[in-house]
């Protein structure tokens, strides 16, 4: 594949025994898709979706090399001859669009963070930085049958049609275990030395290409910085990098950063990273893999971008997982310059969170993602035409509208505010939530490609869409003032309300703003960062045990080191109970200890929601429908989903 829009990006390149068409890669990427173990069609589906799409290099999600690697039932297991079915047409569907396909590898080793009551297996007897689990050490023999699980399943992957395997030795698992000099205290034949701790890798790939020859690939997934003290730092990282390439054993590396512990949040870097943050990283790696490809990977979505990782010998292929979430055909798209088509992933890692907390893999501008079709999905054409009036311009809203008048019907967006994207836009406002108006800017550019009308900076009333054939009610939530009694000296204020201030550039200044945090969410904390620089003291108060539950853990722990880098005072299991000369009395939920919060010049409140649903009482129609927060608050990806479901049932 050529393009005249990013001429290296698409631009062929060798790897091993077979020629990429282009340089973009999908990197392993979790999804949750099979069951009991077993390759699902949906696990198909989305690997060969973005082969279709026209990515050039596929590498599927983790496949467990033996039953201790089987860490949950939407791991597949590559150790038996059941997946074998499964696994052949994946490679057959993958090869049919044009593109090639490795299969990683996968053993996590002492990381039990799935099962931490199930027995791990460690390479020492230290323990998982991240659920604390002590595993049972392992012995040179116990490491030597580990040899032949990873030989063997790249065998089974040979036979079922894949061209290669990436073996993962990246985020903390089995092989980073062993090649960390903080995890491998060993001493003998896999511990000791660099040499020493590269042993357990070379011997994996030695096996392999004895076993299926020097033409099926060999990929190897490493970190270049593992973020913990003693641990894989990019010098390290390039001695390893140069000791493995001189095996003449691998044909590609790629490099992933931060392990289960403290620099988890680097594993999936979030919108607080800049784009393309570890390129640096890659540039580095590459100039030590003796000529070896790199894979470049982590929060690189821009195709902009990905030519210049390529052109300026940053990488020699670009890894593109979040932003092939969004859209299949983000290749494609891209080397055809349609980049304004393009669906933005806005990497909050919401997606991320929802795979780890065993759900299936979602995105919130695909919900066809891992459909048999989703590479060429079309919304389905109306039967009849109808007017359409939808009130409310958030997401929820502006995702209907497009997608309704996308059918054919007559659509009309009411919104109050003279600009759509409702609270969506107060919340990019927000320190590092910018990226969120992406979703907005691509909705409201679908809308206008299929004609929706706006009427956007009055209320609407039920007079207004009394003569449209349905309605839909898409007018969001607010959050309930706190249960708690003041004088007025204090002024007190939504984290809505704030976040509107900071878009205005109105923020106040003072001496201590208290934010009480009912809603653990990301924006709440990214409420607080703004409050620390506009005051000289911030409280924290959450009634829970600690704060950030409803984020994800990546993206927590970002949350944490920005809040305790910023100096914001966290104060768990504890309600406000009253404000008076602007001193606040708070309670501690378990002990019922009183305390006084001195001087205080704000406060900020992030609480459940509720629904702004009143219009719905005022209306005659029988066709009305309600989507997002004024059906129940609940978060993004619910929302823009349900006006998807609404604009397909009208």
């Amino acid at each position: 594949m050529r393009s005249q829009h990013f001429e290296h990006l698409f631009s062929p390149l060798q790897v091993g025994g077979h020629q990429l068409r282009n340089r973009v890669a999908l990197p392993a990427t979790l999804t949750n898709y099979a069951r009991a173990s077993r390759v699902t069609e949906r696990w198909q589906n989305f690997l060969i979706a973005r082969a279709h799409g026209g990515t050039a290099l596929i590498v599927t999600e983790v496949i467990a090399v033996d039953p201790q690697a089987v860490a949950h039932q939407a791991i597949v297991s590559g150790f038996d001859t059941d997946n074998e079915p499964g696994l052949t047409q994946t490679a057959a569907g993958v090869h049919a669009a044009g593109s090639h396909i490795v299969g990683q590898l996968w053993h996590p080793g002492r990381q039990q963070l799935w099962q931490p009551s199930r027995s791990p297996m460690g390479v020492s007897d230290q323990p998982d930085a991240y659920s604390w689990t002590v595993p049972h050490v392992m012995s040179d023999a116990d490491l030597d049958r580990l040899v032949d699980a990873y030989a063997d399943t790249a065998a089974r992957l040979h036979r079922c049609g894949f061209d290669g395997v990436e073996l993962h030795g990246a985020h903390g698992y089995l092989i980073t275990q062993l090649l960390s000099p903080w995890s491998n205290t060993r001493s003998g034949r896999y511990g000791g030395s660099q040499a020493g701790r590269a042993e357990f890798c070379l011997s994996i790939a030695r096996e392999i290409r004895a076993r299926v020859g020097d033409e099926f690939i060999v990929g190897l997934k490493m970190p270049a910085r593992e973020g913990v003290e003693g641990g894989i730092d990019p010098k390290e990282a390039s001695a390893l990098t140069t000791i493995l390439s001189e095996s003449g054993l691998f044909h590609y590396f790629a490099y992933g950063q931060g392990n289960f512990s403290i620099s988890l949040e680097d594993h999936v870097p979030d919108m607080h990273y800049a784009p393309g943050h570890f390129i640096d990283l890659h540039k580095q790696m590459r100039t030590a893999a003796n000529g070896v490809p790199v894979m470049a990977l982590g929060r690189i979505g821009d195709a902009s971008l990905a030519e210049r990782v390529v052109a300026e010998g940053y990488g020699d292929l670009v890894g593109t997982a979040r932003a092939q979430v969004a859209d299949a055909n983000w290749a494609n798209k891209s080397a055809n310059g349609a980049l304004g088509t393009i669906r933005p992933s806005v990497y909050n890692n919401f997606c991320w969170g929802e795979v780890h907390a065993g759900k299936p893999l979602e995105e919130f501008h695909n919900p066809e993602l891992g459909a048999a079709d989703e590479h060429n999905y079309a919304l389905p054409a109306t039967a009849k035409t109808r007017r359409v009036a939808v009130v409310g311009a958030g997401p929820a809203g502006l995702e209907c509208a497009w997608k309704a008048a996308a059918r054919g019907h007559d659509v009309t967006l009411f919104g109050d505010n003279v600009r759509a994207g409702g609270k969506l836009h107060l919340e990019a406002a927000l320190p590092g939530h910018g990226e969120m108006s992406r979703i907005i800017e691509y909705q409201l550019a679908r809308a206008r490609e299929y004609g929706v009308s706006f009427h956007l900076g009055n209320r609407a009333t039920a007079a207004d869409v009394a003569d449209f054939d349905a309605v839909v009610l898409a007018t969001g939530s607010e959050c309930r003032a706190p249960d708690m009694r003041t004088d007025g000296s204090t002024p007190s204020i939504s984290v809505h309300d704030l976040a509107q201030r900071i878009e205005q550039s109105a923020l106040p200044r003072g001496a201590r703003a208290v934010l009480f945090d009912f809603d653990h969410t990301a924006p709440t904390y990214a409420a607080a960062l703004a409050l620390a620089d506009a005051f000289s003291e911030v409280t924290l108060l959450t009634p829970r045990t600690h704060i950030a539950q409803g984020v994800n853990y990546c993206s927590g722990l970002g949350i944490h080191r920005r809040l305790h880098q910023a100096g914001v005072d966290i104060v768990p299991a504890t309600v406000p109970l009253r404000i008076a000369m602007h001193n606040m009395r708070v309670r501690n939920v378990f002990s019922q200890r009183l305390q006084t919060i001195e001087d205080v010049d704000l406060f900020v409140y992030a609480t459940p929601r509720v629904a702004t649903d009143t219009l719905r009482a005022e209306l005659a129609h029988d066709d009305v429908h309600l989507v997002g927060d004024c059906m129940a608050p609940r978060n993004l990806m619910m929302a823009i989903h349900e006006g998807h479901a609404v604009a397909l049932r009208l």
